[in-house]
């Protein structure tokens, strides 16, 4: 498996993903508007063809850089195989290499396998959000800091690891 950054061409692969992961997907307009943010990281998780994504937007918390994680998929036949975390050891490392100490996300409360999932590669639960979904769900907003972390057993990011969207084509 090779994770790369994402390009304009994934597109259809990426909404089929998202379509086959989510009961509520995002359209494919909203997608593809993350291509044409420049502060956006879109990875693609692939073995021969994409098999998962993420999406996170460069943002800040009370002056503090961070990596926004607003979508992670991974396509139902390949899940349970590496892509996930793969795909966020990646987010990690490019986070590392722009000295950017935070990453945060929110999951939805009912999704005790994703929650888990987080959770094991070191994130925390930092706050209960009521009716934060448009469904009116709720979620648990949670948070990674860089310098917080365990070993992961991650390598320290090399110049080739250096990836920035800015460099991908759009």
């Amino acid at each position: 498996m090779h994770v790369r950054l994402g390009r304009r061409t994934d597109l259809p692969a990426i909404a089929a993903i998202e379509a086959a992961s989510f009961s509520h997907p995002w359209p494919s307009a909203r997608l593809a508007a993350y291509f044409d943010h420049e502060g956006t990281v879109v990875l693609v998780a692939e073995e021969g063809s994409p098999t998962g994504f993420l999406v996170a937007c460069r943002e800040r918390a009370a002056d503090v850089p961070m990596l926004h994680i607003h979508d992670l998929a991974v396509a139902p036949p390949h899940r349970r195989r590496g892509a996930a975390s793969a795909l966020l050891a990646e987010l990690i490392r490019i986070a590392a290499a722009e000295g950017i100490p935070l990453l945060r996300l929110e999951v939805r409360i009912t999704n005790e396998g994703a929650r888990r999932f987080y959770e094991r590669h070191g994130f925390r639960v930092i706050r209960h959000l009521r009716r934060y979904y448009e469904d009116g769900g709720a979620a648990f907003q949670m948070e990674f800091e860089l310098g917080a972390r365990p070993n992961l057993g991650l390598p320290a990011p090399t110049r080739t690891q250096r990836a920035s969207p800015r460099s991908s084509p759009r």
